[in-house]
């Protein structure tokens, strides 16, 4: 297995990248980074800081390094684990219809962020511009998902995948952390719940408690 070096912010979109690592069986090791353009403590860098900038040009978190190699947007992070973990099964096998199946569901997620920021920042929203944004509107992007786990207990397929951890967190933030007016439902809720219930997830709290307690 590949040396993997995980650079994060512990309350951030890479605690869904700890959970994946977890839930893979993964042995990591951390680079903490604080938020800012210097870095203020040897045990951990600035996002904005030279050496961090190396790792990833944008500044932003979460980033692995498999290697020399560096993976960075969280999504792309929790599908090359699964792949690099198929005993885990959190994956739809590749060539498979589930894993086209999948891959629409991973770029579907992204048009969600975007659908969910656009209404917290109040961008205008009219037809014409419905038709050139990838996610139409914000109502009918989440009332497609709500109407998707309404009658699925998994994004994909009947088992548990990498896309779980990511639209559990995804849910989390635009119905708890970040509330996004109209997105918060009963079943958005009861699939949080489940997901949430899983051993790995109270071991990634458990992390995230002990980094932040770490960095003051």
């Amino acid at each position: 297995m590949k040396n993997l070096t995980l650079y994060t912010y512990p309350k951030s979109r890479g605690i869904s990248v700890v959970w994946m690592l977890k839930e893979c069986g993964a042995t990591f090791d951390t680079v903490l980074l604080s938020y800012g353009d210097t870095t203020q403590s040897p045990d951990h860098l600035a996002v904005k800081s030279a050496d961090y900038l190396a790792v990833n040009p944008m500044g932003k978190v979460p980033a692995l390094k498999a290697d020399d190699t560096v993976i960075t947007e969280a999504a792309a992070i929790v599908t090359f684990l699964a792949e690099q973990f198929p005993e885990r099964g959190l994956i739809p096998a590749a060539g498979s219809l589930a894993r086209g199946e999948y891959y629409r569901w991973l770029c579907f997620a992204i048009n969600l962020e975007y659908a969910a920021f656009d209404r917290r920042d109040q961008t205008t929203s009219d037809a014409e511009r419905h038709k050139r944004i990838g996610y139409g509107d914000c109502d009918t992007a989440f009332g497609v998902l709500r109407d998707h786990l309404a009658r699925h207990d998994f994004i994909v397929g009947k088992q548990f995948s990498a896309l779980d951890i990511y639209y559990t967190m995804l849910l989390v933030q635009f119905t708890r952390v970040m509330p996004v007016e109209g997105i918060a439902c009963d079943v958005f809720d009861a699939y949080i719940a489940r997901h949430t219930a899983r051993a790995a997830f109270g071991e990634t709290m458990a992390w995230v408690e002990a980094e932040m307690a770490k960095m003051g």
